[in-house]
C-alpha cells in the first residue's frame, strides 16, 4: 500500500490545549487554524488532495523565472540547485533503500543532462520553448520504454505522439529566424533525456524515492563541482538558489507526493500541466519576456497531444507508478516510494 513519505509536521492542537485558550482571539483562530491544517495533511479530502497537486504545479512553474533571473551560467544553477536540495533531504534518508551503483550511475547521468540541458535551454531561447519542448519527455517514454523495458509497445501512443511532433515542429519552424536554434536543440534534448530518465525511475523502482533523488541531486554535484565555471557566482545568485531549491523544488516535492496518493494518476498528469501554462506567464509577468506566436501555438499542440494521451487515449488501467512517472517536473511515484528530477 502507498505510503507517503514522512517530512514531518504530524502533530496536531490538543483539545485541552484549545480548550485553554480565550475563545475568539488571535491565539485561539490560530490554534484553530494551525489544527484544520494538520488534519487536512495527514488525511487529506479529495479537494485537499487537489489543492496540493496544483500548488505543486504552481510551485514549479516557478522554474523559468528564477533561471531567468540568476545570471550564473547554467551548470551553476544546476550544481547549486542541487547541492542545497540535497541539504534539504538529506535529513530524511535515514532508513530509505538506496539503488544499487550502477542503477544510480546510469540515473545521474540522465539526470545531469537533463538539468544542464533544460537550464541552458531556458538561458538561450524563451522559458516557453524550453518548457514545452521538456514537456515532450512522455513521448519518448512511450516510443522508447518498451524496448528498455520490454513491454509492450501500445498503437494508442500513435495519435499523441504525431500530436506532439506536430507542435515541435511548428516550434522550430515558426522560431527558426530568430537565432535561438540553439536554444529549441537543447530543449528537445532536454525532453529525449526527460523521458530516458523516466525509463530508467522504472528499473529502480526497488529504492525509496526519496534516496533516489537526494542521489541524484548528490551525483550531479560531485560531476560539477570540479568544474570552474559553476563558481562564478555572486552573493545575490546564491540567495536565489537557496530560494529556488526551496520553494521550486523542496516544497512541490512535498505537496506532490503528499497529494498523488489522494488523486487518480489521470487526473493528476493533467492538473500537472498547469507547469508548463503558468511557467511563461511567470516570466512574461516578472521578467519582461513574451513568447511568440508559434511558441503560444506549437505549446498548445504540445500540451493538447499530452493532455488527449492521459484522458481519451489513457490504458483502462492505469498503474500508478507508470502514470506519474510521467509528468515531467513531478515524481514517479510506485507502491511504497516516489521520486522527482
Amino acid at each position: 500500500m502507498y505510503q507517503p513519505p514522512s517530512f514531518g509536521g504530524n502533530e496536531r492542537p490538543r483539545t485541552s490545549q484549545l480548550a485553554h485558550l480565550t475563545p475568539n482571539t488571535p491565539r485561539h483562530y490560530a490554534w484553530r487554524m494551525f489544527g484544520a491544517l494538520a488534519k487536512a495533511w495527514n488525511d487529506p479530502s479529495p479537494f485537499a488532495a487537489r489543492m496540493m497537486l496544483l500548488a505543486a504545479a504552481g510551485f514549479w512553474s516557478l522554474g523559468g523565472f528564477f533561471i531567468k533571473e540568476i545570471d550564473a551560467g547554467a551548470m551553476s544553477i544546476v550544481f547549486f540547485r542541487c547541492l542545497f536540495s540535497a541539504a534539504m533531504l538529506a535529513p530524511f534518508i535515514r532508513g530509505r533503500r538506496l539503488p544499487g551503483a550502477v542503477d544510480s550511475g546510469v540515473s545521474i547521468a540522465f539526470f545531469a543532462l537533463l538539468l544542464v540541458m533544460y537550464v541552458a535551454s531556458t538561458k538561450e531561447t524563451s522559458a516557453a520553448n524550453a518548457i514545452f519542448l521538456q514537456y515532450t519527455a512522455p513521448i519518448y517514454v512511450a516510443l522508447i520504454g518498451p524496448f528498455i523495458l520490454s513491454e509492450r509497445l501500445r498503437s494508442r501512443e500513435a495519435l499523441p505522439f504525431v500530436i506532439c511532433v506536430a507542435g515541435i515542429a511548428v516550434l522550430f519552424l515558426g522560431n527558426s529566424g530568430s537565432g535561438e536554434t540553439k536554444g529549441l536543440l537543447l530543449g528537445a534534448g532536454s525532453g529525449f533525456f526527460y523521458g530516458m530518465f523516466f525509463i530508467w525511475l522504472r528499473r529502480l523502482r526497488y529504492a525509496d524515492a526519496v534516496a533516489i533523488t537526494l542521489i541524484n541531486c548528490l551525483g550531479v554535484v560531485v560531476l560539477l563541482v570540479a568544474v570552474p565555471s559553476v563558481w562564478h557566482v555572486s552573493a545575490r545568485d546564491i540567495g536565489l538558489l537557496v530560494i529556488m531549491a526551496a520553494v521550486q523544488f523542496a516544497l512541490p516535492y512535498v505537496l506532490f507526493t503528499r497529494g498523488i496518493a489522494h488523486v487518480p494518476v489521470a487526473e493528476a498528469s493533467l492538473i500537472a500541466l498547469i507547469e508548463p501554462v503558468l511557467n511563461p506567464v511567470w516570466v512574461a509577468l516578472f521578467y519582461g519576456e513574451n513568447p511568440s506566436v508559434a511558441t503560444a501555438i506549437g505549446g498548445a499542440v504540445i500540451l493538447s497531444g499530452l493532455a488527449v494521451r492521459y484522458t481519451i487515449l489513457r490504458p483502462p488501467t492505469l498503474d500508478l507508478e507508470a502514470g506519474a512517472a510521467e509528468l515531467a517536473g513531478g515524481p514517479a511515484v510506485q507502491e511504497g516510494s516516489e521520486a522527482t528530477p
